[in-house]
Formats: C-alpha cells, sequence, structure tokens
C-alpha cells in the first residue's frame, strides 16, 4: 500500500508540476515577451500591405492592434502567404492566424479555431466572354478553376467541380487567381463572395462576373487560428471577440474596412 501511495503522490506531483509548465500559456509568453505575434496573408479588405507605404492595413489590422492594446503589448505583424500561415504558426513563427480564415474540418484536425468572427459565403467568378453561364457548364473536363493554394477555396472547388481541373496558385493574394480568369488562362476562381464583390467594384472593366449569384456555399465562418491545447488563449480570444460584438467595436471596423472600403 505505502508504494501505491507513493507512487500516487508522485503522480498527483507531476501532474502538478505539467499543469504548471502548462500555465506558461500562449497568454503569459506575449505578455513576458511584450510582443503579439501576428501571421498575416493578403486578402484585401480584411488585411493587405498598402502598394505606397509598404504597411499592412484593413479590418484585421485593427482588430490585431485592439488585441495587442488589451493584452498590453506591443504588435508585430508577419508577413506570410495562404499557404505558409498555418505551418508558420505550428513552427511557432507567430502566435496567431488573424486572417480571414474559414473554420473548415481539414483546417481543425492540425489547429484550433476561435468562434467565428464574420460570416460570408464562397462564390464562382468567371470569364464574362467564356459563355460559361452556370456551375454545371464549369463542371466538364477542359475547365480549369484557380485557386489560392492551401485555402478552403480549393477544397470547395475539388468538391463542387470534380470534372474540372483545380489549379492551386502559390501567391500573395486573390488578385492573382481573378486575372488568371480575365486573362482566360483559367475559366473561374472560387473565393470569398466578399473578396469578389470588391475586386468587382475596383475593376469594373475587368472581363469577369459572378457565374450564376444564386449559388453558393455557406461557410463556417471566418476565424483566427491558433495552436492546438491552449484553451486558455482559445478561451479570451472568444470572449474578446464576443466583448467587441457587444460594444460595437466590430460594427465601427465593420463599416470602415467593409461598408466603405477605400484603399
Amino acid at each position: 500500500m505505502r508504494v501505491i501511495r507513493r507512487f500516487l503522490v508522485l503522480a498527483v506531483a507531476l501532474f502538478a508540476v505539467s499543469g504548471a509548465a502548462f500555465a506558461q500559456s500562449t497568454i503569459d509568453k506575449i505578455k513576458d515577451e511584450g510582443v503579439l505575434k501576428v501571421g498575416m496573408a493578403d486578402s484585401v479588405p480584411m488585411q493587405y500591405k498598402d502598394t505606397k507605404s509598404g504597411e499592412w492595413r484593413g479590418f484585421n489590422v485593427d482588430m490585431a492592434n485592439n488585441l495587442a492594446d488589451v493584452l498590453g503589448v506591443k504588435l508585430e505583424i508577419v508577413d506570410a502567404t495562404w499557404a505558409t500561415l498555418i505551418p508558420g504558426l505550428m513552427g511557432k513563427q507567430w502566435d496567431i492566424c488573424l486572417v480571414d480564415m474559414f473554420a473548415t474540418p481539414q483546417r481543425a484536425v492540425t489547429v484550433m479555431f476561435t468562434d467565428p468572427y464574420f460570416q460570408t459565403r464562397q462564390v464562382v467568378l468567371g470569364n464574362s466572354e467564356s459563355g460559361i453561364e452556370t456551375w454545371e457548364q464549369l463542371n466538364s473536363e477542359g475547365n480549369s478553376i484557380a485557386v489560392l493554394a492551401g485555402t478552403a477555396d480549393e477544397q470547395v472547388a475539388k468538391d463542387n467541380f470534380p470534372k474540372a481541373t483545380v489549379k492551386p496558385m502559390v501567391a500573395e493574394g486573390l488578385a492573382a487567381t481573378f486575372l488568371e480568369v480575365a486573362a482566360g488562362r483559367a475559366q473561374a476562381s472560387v473565393a470569398a463572395e466578399l473578396n469578389i464583390k470588391l475586386y468587382l467594384a475596383e475593376n469594373p472593366n475587368a472581363p469577369l462576373a459572378i457565374i450564376d449569384p444564386t449559388l453558393g456555399v455557406d461557410a463556417q465562418g471566418y476565424a483566427y487560428a491558433i495552436r492546438p491545447g491552449d484553451t486558455h488563449f482559445l478561451n479570451f480570444l472568444n470572449t474578446w471577440i464576443l466583448s467587441n460584438r457587444l460594444t460595437g467595436v466590430t460594427e465601427a471596423t465593420e463599416v470602415k474596412w467593409i461598408d466603405n472600403f477605400q484603399r
């Protein structure tokens, strides 16, 4: 019995030590270092680099500054691409992917997602001169769909257009895939409706149009991604998201960057 008791005491002690070690959470690390490191990839208007100043701007840039203020630390935005966002997070190059990322089951295998902070859906952008007017027409051999590699758009394209060829592109932003469609090198692209409508508004002369605007893929919503296991950080972020929603911070930021967007 003494041996068993000693074993139990040792096990409890080890559990306490491991718990104390885990208590050094992402929040503690951020506060100790005095810096919140945020991974970002280009996606107008949620976050993008200003071509003149080279500085990051957009909805999530404002939210990142707000988050850093709440934590009482400085903000450091680390440049990433959509293909490197999650690998960089898991490699501890940044503390959080603070972008307009769809929370999908495939991604949730690797990371933990916050509650959604914005809702949109994915639609299909086509070349208005191609003659393709329906999703059924697009879903044919010989047609290609340009998408950003490593995004939920890639999976949506594969799921909904299995007969077409999906072309994942490694690029800094969605504009690269839209240009593929405009140039006729691809018949379509899949992206968030918000991003597509803003691009069309800024480029009214481009030979582009949404293929059957009545159709779309309902998404899980935009969410922020963190490394798995740190429930303290996750709970804090969800509380922060809810607080911003209830106090009008999110609405004001949406009005600024989405409703009245200007570069």
